[in-house]
């Protein structure tokens, strides 16, 4: 049986991938030529470059390496010098801090006690003072409360010999009666007003005989004269202020004397103004 006759595809039916050239094939394998050389040449490239930093890396390394070995050996020495100071330990530190906490509180103390006894110093000289202007203040007050009273005295005395003549004679009477016997002639010198007032009573006491009554308008009133022939005793007023400011050492204050004026003989106290000034601790 005859075979059937071979269908002829026409041209314009066949598709791209069917088609067959010897053109195209040998392109396709000039193509995958290239490819292999250029992959081959990146690979080549590619380990050229490796070899390259592989390089670069082993000498930077060595570098580093020369640096590292001269700064061990510039540190070496200095190591040596200094010796490593061991830290200290939590128990360390927490007994360091409470000694210092123990040490803080014993120096408050220690400064509170101070200025304590600061104080304390301070206060027993400020009353040191006191006590000493007190003191002062009392001895001023007896000493003007006496000038006082001696201005007083001598004011009533004054007073008293001019209005009662009569105080006179007990004073006459005690200074004859100290006398040895009196033989004549013998004085007896009074104040006019004086002679006036007792010349009743003194010629009944003194022998007239012996005893001469003698006004004196110089004698003050209150006092009286003896002349003897032995003695003579002046019993003034005055000389027996005198007397008795002496006792009591008043006798270099003229306002104090008998014949100063009534008022004087008395100053005022100092007032806190005129007092010294408290001494502050530590003045010399």
């Amino acid at each position: 049986m005859p075979a059937p006759p071979r269908r002829v595809i026409p041209r314009e039916e066949l598709t791209a991938w069917e088609r067959w050239e010897l053109g195209a094939l040998n392109e396709e394998a000039a193509e995958r030529e290239r490819a292999e050389e250029a992959a081959r040449e990146a690979a080549a490239a590619e380990q050229a470059a490796q070899v390259v930093e592989m390089e670069r890396q082993a000498a930077a390394a060595a570098a580093q390496a020369e640096v590292a070995a001269e700064v061990q050996q510039t540190a070496e020495p200095e190591a040596e010098a200094a010796p490593t100071i061991p830290l200290p330990t939590a128990e360390e530190i927490d007994a360091i801090h409470q000694q210092a906490q123990r040490e803080g509180f014993e120096a408050g103390l220690e400064a509170g006690r101070l200025a304590a006894e600061d104080e304390t110093h301070r206060l027993k000289a400020v009353l040191e003072t006191l006590e000493g202007m007190a003191a002062r203040f009392e001895t001023e007050l007896a000493e003007q409360t006496l000038d006082l009273a001696l201005v007083i005295a001598r004011q009533l005395v004054r007073e008293t010999v001019t209005t009662d003549r009569s105080l006179l004679l007990p004073l006459v009477r005690e200074a004859l009666a100290g006398l040895p016997p009196v033989k004549a002639p013998a004085r007896l010198v009074l104040n006019p007003d004086d002679l006036a007032a007792l010349e009743g009573l003194l010629t009944v006491e003194l022998p007239q005989e012996v005893w001469r009554l003698v006004p004196d308008p110089q004698m003050e009133a209150g006092g009286c004269r003896i002349d003897t022939a032995n003695t003579r005793i002046e019993l003034t007023l005055a000389q027996r202020w005198s007397s008795l400011t002496r006792v009591l050492d008043r006798h270099r204050r003229p306002d104090l004397a008998w014949q100063a004026a009534d008022g004087e003989g008395v100053a005022p106290l100092a007032t806190a103004d005129e007092a010294e000034p408290a001494a502050e601790p530590g003045d010399e």
